[in-house]
């Protein structure tokens, strides 16, 4: 019997679940009837470096309660345009100390009060000048955010029934920055997110301004963005 050692080669590891050529339509088809909390598991298990996006609008404080049950120190990146409300602000404090979040700011270079000493106020909506004025307060932001933290996933609270443009998403999308978005909540309605708000009494913001989109309907530079 030889006393040689026997060398075994070491498994290969496993393909990740989440890159630039995953394979969305079969996770789609999977998680189709899955409870958003299962959708969130998978994923945060599944990624290898997971981020969550939030602007703290209404209702936004069910899908950060419900994401960080599953990983608590995950990163929560808020792209801070300067123009919220003072009640967006006092809320966003309230529900940070509420959850324990793991807040990442990310302003742009130039204030609010310094855009509109050169610029003027907000310019209209779908002008050249509004596309300047998103890149300067949000998408420029995003992008620092982005190459900060170099995500495979990022999840965000997004429903089919908010717009016209979200309702032909899905859970799982291809998003900027080759990352994989991931919309836990996507299926539900209003009135579900509202029910778990109500439920566990958790503290919603109901007074929101976003600049960049203007009209409750319309859709967000980030969500456009592949």
């Amino acid at each position: 019997m030889s006393l040689d050692i026997i060398r075994q080669t070491p498994p290969e590891p496993a393909a990740p679940t989440f890159h630039a050529g995953a394979d969305l339509i079969a996770l789609n088809s999977q998680f189709r009837n899955n409870k958003p909390s299962e959708i969130i598991r998978f994923s945060i298990e599944q990624a290898k470096n997971p981020i969550i996006f939030t602007n703290f609008r209404p209702m936004a404080i069910a899908f950060l309660h419900l994401a960080t049950q599953f990983k608590q120190n995950i990163p929560v990146i808020w792209v801070d345009h300067g123009f919220n409300t003072p009640e967006t602000y006092r809320h966003i404090s309230r529900v940070v100390e509420y959850l324990n979040l793991n807040l990442q700011v990310y302003s742009p270079k130039m204030s609010a009060a310094h855009y509109t000493a050169v610029h003027g106020p907000i310019p209209p909506l779908d002008t050249p000048a509004h596309d300047l004025f998103s890149r300067i307060v949000k998408l420029e932001p995003f992008d620092r955010a982005m190459a900060d933290f170099a995500p495979d996933i990022w999840l965000n609270g997004i429903r089919h029934d908010q717009n016209a443009y979200r309702k032909d998403l899905h859970i799982f999308t291809f998003g900027s920055h080759g990352t994989v978005r991931v919309a836990p909540m996507f299926h539900l309605a209003e009135a579900d997110v509202e029910k778990y708000i109500l439920d566990r009494d958790l503290p919603d913001n109901l007074d929101y301004f976003d600049p960049t989109k203007g009209e409750e309907h319309r859709e967000c530079g980030l969500m456009m963005r592949q």
